[in-house]
């Protein structure tokens, strides 16, 4: 009986071992999730920051032409005027 008691109570020391072992895999897991969300979050804004900047640098690009054009036309138009 008092090996029946020993062994009981080493089962149960180790039920609670294993217990608080998963209870931190748990929670290191759920830190992980965290993580991961927040880099998911911060890809999304650096993506739509992007996508952003490529919309500038696009409308620029059309700007310089239209000013390279209107340039063209005035040299044409300096080019023609006499004194």
């Amino acid at each position: 009986v008092e090996q029946i008691a020993a062994i009981s109570e080493e089962t149960s020391a180790t039920a609670e071992e294993v217990a608080a072992s998963t209870s931190q895999v748990v929670n290191a897991v759920d830190s992980i999730a965290a993580s991961s969300e927040e880099a998911a979050a911060s890809a999304e804004e650096v993506s739509a920051s992007t996508e952003e900047t490529s919309a500038s640098v696009q409308e620029i690009a059309a700007q310089a032409q239209s000013l390279s054009a209107m340039s063209e036309e005035l040299d044409a138009l300096v080019t023609n005027f006499n004194l």
